[in-house]
């Protein structure tokens, strides 16, 4: 594979997307340790009984933008290779 092709191949990612997919991922990564690790990392103030899976959510919400742009720039790729 040539430097042109690998060139051609990168996708540009935004650092917006960049970091709601680590705030998500953080977010993900809390509400299971809350809820199969009992690790409460929040304050008690804001600590309920399904806050695990709510926070599990929230990350997981949160990762959905980067997930579909990466999948309308492959596909944005794929047309172009397929219309040379």
């Amino acid at each position: 594979m040539s430097d042109n092709e690998r060139d051609e191949q990168k996708i540009p990612l935004p650092l917006s997307m960049l970091a709601l997919e680590f705030f998500g991922s953080v977010l993900m990564a809390l509400g299971l340790a809350k809820k199969f690790g009992g690790l409460d990392l929040w304050p008690a103030v804001t600590q309920f009984d399904q806050s695990g899976w709510l926070l599990t959510g929230l990350g997981f919400l949160l990762t959905l933008p980067f997930l579909f742009y990466i999948i309308a720039k492959v596909r944005e790729k794929t047309e172009q290779r397929i219309t040379k």
